[in-house]
């Protein structure tokens, strides 16, 4: 039953990152990328003309974008960099290339996965060998609470995920209670947190810190995650329980999606 209920969360996370991947196919800057240099006319905005770049493998117009001021770990919607990208389609030359301009090898998308996270799922085994030996981390945890190795694909990217958590001395569970520990010890500190002259902080709405792309407070996180602790604790600090993140969600949508 344990296992089934893997495979079902495994199943479950590979399927939204097909459909994410599916909606990049179809956008405006994955179809860019085949004409990029074809009409000059068309005026995209940066991030886009870099991601089509480099999903073309264009290397010279990359060069010429960074030089002028690109970010090498924009975004497209779903959160996906062009080391993402260039992990999904196995593309070892433009991970090499895009990791030595410092590209951010532990980024995370919406999802919460890594480029490590993309390649394990894929199954490709010589990118994450190169990801890991650039420092990517092997205990990295996306948002459902899932390490690399826990939706790697094969037998051999599963060996080599465990070969190097064993000689990391990751403890794959701890990592997993990393995140949710940390919120908690945070809840706690906004629970003792008091007004400027000193008195308790009661019967009004405290202020979480919210975060810098979605707008998401800790309440949205746990909520969504189930860390029912936390929640409880933010409640009792008096955090406010409908507050709307950048696309207008509450906490209560969190939980219910």
């Amino acid at each position: 039953m344990a296992d089934m209920m893997a495979d079902d969360k495994q199943t479950s996370a590979l399927l939204r990152r097909h459909q994410q991947i599916k909606r990049w196919e179809a956008s405006d800057t994955n179809v860019q990328s085949h004409s990029i240099r074809d009409d000059k006319k068309v005026k995209f905005q940066n991030g886009c003309v870099f991601l089509a770049a480099c999903s073309s493998g264009d290397r010279e117009e990359v060069k010429k974008l960074l030089a002028s001021g690109a970010d090498i770990n924009t975004a497209n919607v779903d959160g996906l960099t062009a080391l993402h990208q260039a992990c999904i389609d196995d593309n070892l030359d433009m991970i090499e290339f895009l990791v030595e301009r410092n590209a951010d090898i532990d980024v995370c998308d919406n999802e919460g996965w890594t480029p490590l996270h993309a390649t394990a799922s894929c199954g490709f085994t010589e990118i994450a060998r190169y990801l890991i030996e650039e420092g990517a981390n092997v205990a990295a945890v996306n948002n459902d609470g899932d390490l690399p190795i826990d939706i790697c694909d094969g037998d051999e990217m599963e060996r080599l995920l465990q070969d190097i958590m064993t000689k990391q001395g990751v403890d794959a569970d701890a990592a997993r209670r990393e995140e949710e520990e940390t919120m908690l010890a945070d809840a706690n500190q906004l629970l003792k947190y008091d007004a400027p002259d000193g008195s308790p902080m009661i019967n009004c709405l405290v202020e979480e810190q919210r975060h810098p792309k979605t707008g998401a407070t800790g309440l949205h996180v746990s909520a969504a995650k189930g860390y029912i602790k936390v929640m409880s604790i933010l409640l009792q600090a008096g955090v406010d329980v409908n507050c709307k993140d950048n696309d207008g969600w509450t906490p209560l949508h969190a939980a219910a999606h």
